[in-house]
């Protein structure tokens, strides 16, 4: 997707349409450009946390720039409330009873001020407080991102990845209700600690 919109909602071709036209009505204003496109079921050889989601929402530049103003402040609040109502219907009305992992379900992905992107990893197998909790948390993450840059949280956890990426990932941490960040070469070097141990 370019970013000739405010919000993009990229789906699997699979899902329900009414499900996805239901979240477009519940956080449409007027003077708001959202795109819809689904795409068709894809087999990818990548890591969990990289694979794309049943459901991906974008959020761009352009979104931010008017987000700063109060109308924009007043929006987030609009999109918290119909993204929770998104969860419900993906994750179902008890969502903390789903097996704990890293969702293949919903995710977020956000254009940065330099331009780079960075992709929100929600969790499953957490209550709808956790969701409502990482939302208000993305939400501040990223207004501190647009107002202070460069000195704000997310620029901060970039410069500690172990090689410099044009492209970012966090993940929410229920136990921590948090926004921590994924390091590729760390999550590399796990997975190949646990592959020896299975091994042995």
């Amino acid at each position: 997707m370019n970013s000739d919109f405010h919000i993009g909602i990229s789906y699997q071709e699979d899902l329900p349409s009414e499900l996805i036209e239901e979240y477009i009505s519940s956080i449409s204003e007027p003077e708001l450009k959202i795109r819809a496109d689904s795409r068709e079921i894809g087999f990818y050889a990548s890591i969990e946390w990289a694979l794309p989601t049943i459901v991906i929402v974008y959020l761009s530049k352009p979104y931010f720039e008017a987000f700063l103003q109060e109308a924009g402040k007043d929006h987030y609040q609009l999109l918290k409330k119909g993204t929770l109502k998104l969860f419900n219907r993906l994750y179902g009305s008890k969502p903390e009873k789903r097996d704990k992992k890293r969702s293949q379900l919903f995710s977020a992905m956000v254009q940065l001020k330099d331009d780079r992107s960075l992709k929100f990893v929600f969790p499953e197998g957490v209550g709808i407080e956790q969701y409502e909790k990482s939302l208000e948390l993305m939400h501040e993450l990223l207004l501190k991102h647009y107002v202070d840059y460069p000195n704000d949280q997310i620029t901060e956890m970039a410069s500690q990845l172990s090689a410099p990426s044009r492209s970012l990932y966090i993940e929410y941490k229920a136990e921590k209700e948090g926004w921590v960040l994924i390091d590729p070469l760390v999550e590399a070097q796990k997975a190949r600690k646990a592959q020896n141990e299975h091994n042995k």
